[in-house]
Formats: structure tokens, sequence, C-alpha cells
């Protein structure tokens, strides 16, 4: 039987199988089924990515879905030398990522828009990975990213055996955890000059090693117009979540004063 392992040259059999999927069906905590969203999200452009990802040998196989949502899914693959990888496919079929244009508009990076749901998609991945590699070039812990590619990107996988790490919050918490959230907000905007715009508990994984911030898609730069509206917003957002569970907060403007100073 072919594997895409060792038939990397063999286009139409890997568009026509999808055998670089290695996992049985299986039903996902959030109601979907794997086949299921693989049918939606792998159109044949998109397989034809993940092909020449195959190809670059930046992954050798897909193991199965990791998380679905209105936006992309992420799979877990791994790499020829057998590390684990976290590929993301942005949906290029949904509506949602047009409500997105205002995280782009105003960005002096991206000037240029081109009309079409497919190309803010791939603007979006690749603004994405734009915003890590300058994460990473200021030593801000976030997910590293490894390439992009249309669609997808490609990212370290933080967690283990195709279980993702928990994020704040699916943990317990304490005030060292919002001492760290309250950093990252701070090292985003005084080392890499970004704002969020999506800061929560939902996209910051909680490591033995700390905290790590992931979903960096809507950062912006701080010459963006509504720079100042979105940190405000990241602020009020994480503050809250701490409160909700029981833990002494700083008055979010005196926090803001102290980014922005």
């Amino acid at each position: 039987m072919k594997t895409f392992s060792d038939k990397t040259d063999d286009l139409d059999f890997f568009l026509n199988s999808k055998n670089f999927l290695k996992s049985k069906k299986k039903t996902l905590p959030d109601g979907f089924k794997k086949n299921k969203t693989v049918n939606e999200v792998l159109d044949k452009l998109t397989t034809l990515t993940l092909f020449n990802l195959i190809k670059s040998k930046t992954i050798a196989y897909v193991n199965g879905v990791v998380r679905a949502g209105k936006e992309s899914v992420v799979f877990w693959a791994v790499s020829p030398d057998n590390n684990d990888i976290a590929l993301k496919v942005y949906l290029v079929t949904t509506s949602s990522f047009k409500k997105r244009a205002t995280y782009i508009l105003g960005d002096p990076r991206f000037s240029r828009i081109k009309k079409g749901t497919r190309n803010l998609v791939y603007l979006w991945a690749k603004k994405e990975y734009q915003n890590l590699t300058r994460c990473v070039r200021n030593s801000i812990p976030v997910v590293k990213p490894i390439t992009v590619k249309n669609n997808v990107l490609a990212l370290e996988f933080v967690g283990k055996d195709g279980i993702p790490a928990k994020t704040l919050i699916e943990s317990e918490v304490n005030g060292d955890d919002y001492k760290s959230a309250i950093r990252l907000i701070k090292q985003l905007y005084k080392k890499a000059r970004l704002v969020h715009g999506d800061f929560s508990e939902y996209n910051i994984f909680k490591t033995e090693n700390g905290l790590v911030l992931f979903d960096l898609g809507s950062a912006v730069d701080l010459e963006h117009p509504k720079a100042h509206e979105f940190l405000k917003r990241d602020i009020e957002n994480i503050s809250n979540f701490f409160v909700k569970r029981g833990l002494t907060v700083k008055n979010p403007i005196d926090i803001i004063n102290e980014v922005t100073k």
C-alpha cells in the first residue's frame, strides 16, 4: 500500500486519497466528526499545500485533528525526524474572516489587500506568522512558527503525544499567572511593538515552564489606529477572567498607563 512518506511524487494519489491522515475516524470533543472536518477544510488547493509541505520535508504525515473552530482547524502532524508539529489550517470557506479585516486595515505592514476571501485568509496566515516571528526575535514566550504556506501555518506543538497543553481557562490559576499574563501584554507592547487584539484565557497555554501565548493573527502593530482600543480591551478581558477566578487584580487603567509609559 502506498504512503506519502515514500510516494510524495504521486500528486494524483495524494489528492484522491488523503492517506497522509494516519488516525482513524473519531468524534471530537466539540462534536465535529474528523472525516467531516477534514472534508470541509481540505479543499484541493489546501491539500496541494500539504503535499508541498511533505515534499519540502516540513512534515511527514498528519495524525488527526486536535482542535476545530469557526476559522481554523489544528492538526497534529509529525516531522520526518519524528518531532510533533501543529498544523493550523485556516478555513477558506468561512465568511467570518471578513469581520477580521479591521485587524489588517491600518496596519502599515499590510497596505495592499487583494479582493476575495481566500486572499484575505492567506494574508491572515502570513500576518500571524510574522507576528509570531517578531515575538520570537524579542524573546517573548509564544508558540514558535516554523513556516507558512497559503492558508497553512506550521508551528511547534505545545503539548505531548498529540494532546495540547492546557490553556488558562482549563487550568487552576493563581496570582503568579495573573502577573505573567500582564507581563506578556507589556512585552508585546514594549519589545515587539504589538497589541494582541484577542488576548484572553483561551489563547494562553499554561505549561511547566510558564505561560505561552498563541493565536496572534489578530495582533496589530502599534501604528494601527485602533491599537490603543485593542490594548484596553485585552487588559480588561484578562483582568475579568482572573477576577472571576477569585483573584485581586490591578485597576485596568493603571495597567494601561504602565504598559504605554
